[in-house]
Order: structure tokens, then C-alpha cells, then sequence
């Protein structure tokens, strides 16, 4: 699928569907968190959207995940009728019956960040696979196609983190010389900096860890300073926090793929526009036929990051690097 001609595709046909003279279309934005710079990414990009649009939108999100919360708040916008529902599911287990009861209702429903396919009418997010590959793409470039990789992350309680995982994996399997050694994760709890330090103890000759997550990055950092290896092991990761991306302005973090969180909350608003305009069907017929818009990602290090900080001011996302 081409991407980009998909995201720029469906912005003509939506903004062609103008609010003129009809009621105007109340949709919300249900998120997995509050007050985090994601998912103030999300929140203004699709702000921004309905701002353009001329559609209401309401951000929703907990103060920290909440899966029950979620669901009552989805209730509550099935009963009020909302015209459009956006939600990224804490638990997609939990809250597929609920967006299926609003499907039922006839209420636009989109995914985004984390895709639960039977419980939407489509996916807006990031490609976890792709955004694996990209990053063990990277990672071979920065080692000049050898060495010993770690991977960095709770990836086996999260479908997400798993396929970003299988992604890097399979870029590394295709280099002789590449190989990732081991992959350190914990079921409960998160990777603490005495676990990755034994590790690198343990196998001297490892010269890349690959973070899954903000978290695993950030701790990798820190250890890779406190045993004098900046820059002897390359540290890739998935992020876009701005601890990670200070790191990357120091030196101690090689790169990060960045998803792109504003722009899935600014085509969320534009979807849900769409389909309550012109009916689900009608707007799903101009769709990727895979119900899976992937927004792309971004490969940030020192060489772009000011340029990256630039586009996020641009967007009205507070910064801190």
C-alpha cells in the first residue's frame, strides 16, 4: 500500500464533505491516558482536525490506563449518540463487546494505536511489524551488518511490542554476521537497569540493544553511561518522548523510530467525519480494503532532531529537547 497517497486520498474526499447547513457532528476521542506527551499529540491533532473540519471533538482519556473506565465512558457516548467514536483500547479483550454494541448502533467506530479488527470499522495507527524492520534496518546500518543484538522490552504481554520484535527480527535474520543474542522482558514488572547491566556483563561482545519501548530506551541509556559504552553499543528504539530524544541530541541514543501520534488523532477526526456524513459503507468503499490505515513513522537522530523539533512546534506540540 502506498501510504502517503493514502493519507493525502483521503483528505480530498473528507474535506469535500463539508458540515454546511446540517447539524454539526459531535465525535470523540477516547485515549488510553491523560497529560502524556503522546497522547497530547493525539489530542491535538485531532482538535486541529475538527477545528478545520468544523466538527466538535472531545478529547477523553484517564488519568493512567484504565480499562474500566473506557468502557463506561464508551457507554455513555453510545447513549448520548455520538456521531463518531475514535478509541485506543487499554485492553482489547475487554473492550471489544462494548464498540461492538456501538457498531451496532450504527455509530462510526475507528481503532487507533492498538488495532482490535473485529470491534472497528478501521485502524488508524502505527505499522508495528514495519516500524520493527525499520528499526533493524538501522540497527544493521550503525553496525555495519555484524554484531550481537539484544532486544529490550516487555514485548510478551503486548500484541503491539511482539510484532515490533518479530519485524526487527526478521531484518536481522537476513545478515550471516547479525545476530540478536538474546531478548530480555518480564512478564510482571518492568526491565530494571541492574537486569540490563548483568547482561551486557554477561555478553561482552554485544554491541547493539534495540528498546522496544520509551521505557526499556531510556533505561538502556542509563546504563550504557554508567559502564563508560556510549557509543561502543548502539541503542535503537521505538519512541518519542523527549528524555529519549534528549538522549539522542547527547549522543548516548543512536536513533529512535517515532510514530506519529498527531497525525492518527488528526485523520481520526477525519474518518469519523466522513463516515457520519456519508455513511459507513459509502466512506469505507474509498478505505485501504484492509480497514488499516498505517500513519508512518519517523527515524529521528542527531542529524534531524532539530528539524523534527521544529515540525512538533509547527503543530503546536510543547517540546522539551
Amino acid at each position: 500500500m502506498k501510504k502517503i497517497f493514502v493519507w493525502l486520498f483521503a483528505i480530498v474526499i473528507l474535506f469535500g464533505c463539508g458540515n454546511t447547513g446540517q447539524k454539526k457532528i459531535n465525535l470523540a476521542i477516547v485515549g488510553k491516558a491523560n497529560n502524556t506527551p503522546y497522547w497530547d499529540s493525539v489530542r491535538i491533532g485531532s482538535e486541529t482536525a475538527g477545528k478545520d473540519l468544523g466538527v466538535s471533538v472531545k478529547f477523553l482519556a484517564p488519568p493512567k490506563e484504565d480499562v474500566a473506565w473506557q468502557i463506561k465512558t464508551i457507554e455513555e457516548l453510545i447513549a448520548k449518540k455520538a456521531d463518531g467514536i475514535a478509541y485506543a483500547a487499554s485492553d482489547p479483550k475487554a473492550i471489544a463487546p462494548v464498540m461492538i454494541k456501538a457498531m451496532q448502533a450504527n455509530i462510526p467506530c475507528v481503532a487507533i494505536d492498538t488495532d482490535v479488527a473485529k470491534s472497528r470499522h478501521l485502524y488508524i495507527g502505527t505499522g508495528n511489524y514495519y516500524a520493527g524492520k525499520e528499526a533493524g534496518q538501522i540497527m544493521a546500518l550503525l553496525l555495519d551488518d555484524k554484531g550481537e543484538v539484544v532486544v529490550l522490552g516487555n514485548s510478551e504481554e503486548s500484541t503491539d511490542l511482539l510484532q515490533r520484535v518479530m519485524g526487527f527480527r526478521d531484518v536481522l535474520a537476513e545478515y550471516i554476521n547479525l545476530n540478536v543474542t538474546a531478548t530480555l522482558s518480564k512478564k510482571n514488572g518492568e526491565i530494571q537497569p541492574s537486569d540490563v547491566e548483568s547482561m551486557l556483563e554477561s555478553n561482552p561482545n554485544v554491541n547493539g540493544l534495540f528498546c522496544v519501548s520509551d521505557s526499556s530506551a531510556i533505561i538502556a541509556a542509563q546504563v550504557v553511561q554508567k559502564v563508560n559504552k556510549v557509543g561502543e553499543v548502539k541503542i535503537v528504539c521505538i519512541s518519542e518522548s523527549d528524555n529519549v530524544m534528549s538522549l539522542i541530541r547527547d549522543g548516548v541514543i543512536q536513533a529512535a523510530v517515532a510514530r506519529r501520534p498527531y497525525r492518527m488523532g488528526y485523520l481520526s477526526v477525519l474518518a469519523l467525519q466522513n463516515m457520519a456524513k456519508a455513511g459507513i459503507d459509502n466512506a469505507l468503499k474509498i478505505m485501504p480494503e484492509s480497514g488499516i490505515i498505517d500513519i508512518e513513522i519517523s527515524v529521528i537522530t542527531s542529524s534531524n532532531i532539530d528539524q523534527y523539533r521544529n515540525q512538533l512546534k509547527e503543530m503546536g506540540i510543547k517540546v522539551k529537547f
